[in-house]
């Protein structure tokens, strides 16, 4: 008789405010919330001490997932946090209760869902609302990452099918959840991910009209080739003779992110982030940084990464160590739920021996 492989039970926490003092409560709230957003009251100022907010999430492993219920509150992420934290996640939301406005000014009603790039600015003003959230990791989702990526801010209309049919789809995820353990969860995890990834991939209302019909084992090719040589000269010019491709393909792959040179300015724009707040590169100077990643020279490299992210280079070396001991505070003493999140894989594309 075989012994049966003992299974794990899904880690889950729970935390309300109600049951702290009054005087206490957005302190704590804050103390969650601040690992993804910067908040603030409706109108944009100082929030109410006395705030009724409750999250209950699991640990899957590769993934949280959770439901929020909270007062009308300002959720903001500039890119001032962006830059600092290098959060590279993925939030997927479906809204159950209440919602809210987007900086695009579009309504935001139970039932929709919203995609959030934490690598990109996000402002949203919401109502007393309740939603289930699936936090991503760019790392472990590299494919369905770009398809969510660009639906970032978008509000995602439940009166479209597919939509209620993948926010469904969530909410019967969330509610096995609870009779699953480690192990089941992290496979029907999978499934769901790649039927996401399937349902994106194929529904052109969802997915942008300028999504290129060229084969995406050539766009993968061609942002491989980019990242491993941030460090060097590149044109579109250089990468259609590169590939052999016409210049009008190369512009479908990257009309999404806005051309092939926005593109590229992007990767090196993150990839000196990370090098700046990664202890492994702290031997290397800030002009070293940016010759690293592209640029000729150390003073327009700074130019360009404060016009970036709102903070110099130097500022944001200056604040590693802080952040760094924020992180092992969070780990070892800190709130459960944003020590989940800081334990996520991060910085998927960066692929850097120091």
């Amino acid at each position: 008789m075989t012994e049966e492989t003992p299974t794990l039970p899904i880690p889950t926490v729970h935390f309300d405010t109600s049951a702290l003092a009054p005087k206490e409560r957005f302190d704590a709230w804050h103390q969650n919330m601040s690992v993804f957003f910067d908040l603030a009251a409706f109108d944009g100022g100082k929030p109410k001490t006395d705030m009724n907010g409750k999250i209950t999430a699991c640990n899957l492993g590769e993934a949280v997932f959770g439901v929020t219920r909270s007062d009308a509150q300002l959720f903001e992420r500039q890119s001032v946090k962006i830059a600092r934290d290098h959060m590279d996640h993925i939030l997927v939301q479906v809204f159950l209760e209440g919602g809210g406005i987007t900086d695009r000014d579009e309504k935001i009603s139970a039932g929709d869902m919203f995609v959030i790039d934490l690598d990109k600015a996000h402002a949203m003003k919401t109502t007393a609302f309740k939603n289930l959230t699936l936090v991503l990791p760019r790392v472990s989702i590299p494919d369905l990452s770009e398809l969510l990526s660009s639906l970032h801010g978008q509000r995602l209309s439940a009166q479209n099918p597919m939509i209620r049919f993948m926010g469904e789809h969530l909410k019967a995820l969330w509610q096995n959840v609870p009779d699953m353990n480690a192990s089941e969860a992290a496979g029907m995890l999978n499934g769901s991910l790649g039927l996401m990834e399937s349902w994106l991939s194929h529904d052109g209302r969802l997915v942008s009209d300028s999504t290129p019909d060229v084969s995406v084992a050539l766009g993968k090719s061609i942002k491989q080739h980019i990242e491993r040589h941030l460090s060097e000269p590149m044109t579109p010019q250089k990468l259609v003779k590169q590939f052999r491709i016409s210049r009008s393909q190369i512009y479908r792959i990257f009309a999404p992110y806005g051309g092939v040179a926005r593109y590229i300015w992007e990767r090196r724009m993150i990839r000196s982030r990370y090098m700046l707040t990664k202890s492994a590169f702290n031997h290397m100077t800030v002009g070293s940084v940016g010759y690293a990643c592209g640029f000729l020279s150390e003073s327009h490299f700074s130019r360009t990464f404060k016009s970036r992210f709102g903070v110099s280079p130097s500022e944001v070396r200056l604040t590693e160590q802080d952040a760094n001991v924020m992180e092992r505070d969070l780990c070892d003493r800190g709130p459960l739920f944003p020590s989940w999140i800081s334990e996520l894989p991060k910085n998927s594309s960066i692929s850097i021996q120091p």
